[in-house]
């Protein structure tokens, strides 16, 4: 038997829903191959009265500088985090720390950790733990009208002192490894992980499905959509696309529907500005805006789509959360041709011009009218599975770069 090899899982950061669905994909591919390489796990967290005290902190900031509310209470990001941990059976200790580094070192020390992972932040003094780091997409190179002067320098000097002091940094795709190299000119310690979306989770509660969505009233053919109100995301392509579809033969019955908090902290017109599109167009009953809802109910959904449609503009990984999860369930994608979604190899993709409404909506009447049989729930666990080990290998390989004796 061989030594316990003890992981350590950084949650401090990836605190947004799809930031922690992404945390959660890559400690499911550490766990696939657990066993291999005797893994234990521990989740590091803020005590949760920090975290509360944080949330309010940054309410008022944003409430100061941009208009936005004042939140008191409501849910605390830990309780988040835990129940998604809970909830796809990821086995960990929880270790609680006073947010501040040199405090994590100190625990991390004392539980003799091999790894530590994912890093966001670099460190100011000499941590004594290995650690992996993480720069999720240089978006503000690509969409610098996005953001502030002050928000880029921000992101130029945070990801250039983690190139700096990392010996590892792990990115979502081979465009963003390129875009490093591109505007930071080094990528001999960045590694891009392989596209490796999972299989249906049992968290995702499957077997309950028509209850679940039951509540919609859901039409015979349906698109979705399954993406944060952001202006990036490019909803308007979209429904500009749909508009042209149902205005040919044959096509009237088919509806759109979206899920996604609605609401862009940098656009915050950019809502209405697509509910003014849905009624000027008198598309009211046609697509609905079904707004934040339960994963397991966005999963059954996804399952009974016609095509889950991905016209984002921007993404740092591949195809986005949304299309893993497609995949996952078997489900048929049409995605934006951006260079970070040319990276997913699966038969299962539709690729449109980005930004194209026409030749989306020509791709649309092409999934309506070409048969597709999904593969079976276990051939759709099985090939999960296989791809998660991927990841899980990939992660090992990594990790094995900052502390050889894992």
């Amino acid at each position: 038997m061989g030594e316990e090899k003890k992981i350590a899982i950084w949650g401090s950061y990836l605190t947004w829903d799809g930031g922690i669905d992404f945390l959660c994909y890559l400690v499911n591919g550490l766990y696939s191959v657990q066993d291999k390489y005797k893994l234990k796990f521990y989740l590091i967290l803020p005590y949760d009265n920090i975290t509360e005290l944080k949330s309010f902190t940054l309410s008022v900031l944003n409430a100061v500088t941009k208009g936005g509310k004042i939140q008191l209470g409501g849910t605390n990001v830990n309780d988040k985090i835990r129940a998604a941990f809970k909830q796809y059976d990821i086995p960990v200790e929880i270790v609680y720390y006073n947010y501040l580094q040199k405090n994590v070192n100190k625990k991390l020390k004392k539980l003799k950790i091999d790894v530590l992972f994912p890093v966001i932040k670099s460190f100011n003094f000499d941590f004594e733990t290995s650690y992996v780091s993480y720069i999720p997409d240089l978006q503000h190179k690509h969409l610098p009208h996005f953001f502030s002067a002050k928000e880029i320098k921000f992101r130029d000097e945070r990801f250039t002192s983690l190139l700096d002091t990392s010996k590892a940094v792990i990115v979502n795709a081979l465009a963003v490894k390129a875009d490093i190299e591109k505007h930071y000119g080094q990528t001999y310690n960045v590694f891009s992980l392989p596209f490796c979306p999972p299989g249906p989770s049992a968290a995702w509660q499957i077997s309950n499905e028509t209850a679940q969505l039951r509540k919609f009233n859901l039409p015979k053919r349906y698109f979705l959509i399954s993406n944060q109100f952001w202006k990036h995301k490019d909803h308007i392509t979209a429904f500009k696309a749909f508009n042209l579809l149902i205005k040919q033969p044959g096509y009237a019955d088919v509806k759109l529907l979206c899920t996604g908090l609605m609401q862009d902290p940098r656009f915050p017109e950019y809502v209405q500005d697509l509910k003014d599109f849905i009624t000027n167009n008198q598309l009211q009953d046609k697509i609905r805006l079904l707004g934040y809802i339960a994963k397991e109910e966005q999963i059954a959904l996804m399952n009974q789509t016609d095509a889950l449609i991905q016209p984002t503009l921007f993404e740092g990984g591949p195809g986005g959360g949304a299309v893993y999860n497609a995949i996952a369930m078997g489900t048929r994608c049409i995605v934006s041709d951006i260079p970070v979604n040319l990276e997913i190899d699966d038969d299962k993709i539709t690729f449109f011009k980005a930004a194209s409404p026409e030749d989306l909506a020509r791709k649309m009447a092409l999934v309506l009218n070409t048969p597709y049989q999904k593969p079976t729930l276990a051939l759709l666990q099985k090939e999960g599975h296989d791809r998660m080990q991927e990841l899980g290998e990939a992660l090992i390989k990594v990790m094995k770069q900052v502390n050889p004796t894992l």
